[in-house]
């Protein structure tokens, strides 16, 4: 695994934390309250590839679009669930709607890309 991925990894989940830590959302423009979910998306999908890429270097294969396409469902669902979280509207019920779709809409991914 290269040095690179994993200093790109630390840097991106720093910059979380430092800018997490640094701000007040109660102090913040309404439009700076993204900013939080989106570096978490990214850290997470970035955490996800360089596992991935360690578990298929690990077995000697290559890494494949669908594992790919597979972190960035579970990026997806992670953030969207924690943003509803945040603002009070997550139920159970939201959870395994969201979890649904992110399965609905992987397979549905994977098995178009299939047929090109």
């Amino acid at each position: 695994m290269k040095y690179k991925e994993l200093i790109k990894l630390g840097g991106i989940w720093f910059l979380l934390f430092v800018f997490m830590g640094a701000t007040m959302p109660y102090n913040m423009p309404v439009f700076l309250l993204i900013v939080p979910f989106v570096l978490l998306g990214i850290a997470l999908f970035t955490t996800w590839q360089v596992l991935s890429r360690a578990y298929y270097l690990h077995i000697g294969k290559t890494q494949t679009r669908q594992s790919k396409l597979l972190g960035v469902v579970i990026s997806l669902v992670a953030v969207l669930s924690l943003g509803l979280e945040s603002i009070g509207e997550l139920t159970p019920r939201d959870f395994f709607t969201l979890l649904i779709f992110g399965i609905v809409g992987y397979f549905y991914t994977v098995r178009s890309s299939y047929r090109e």
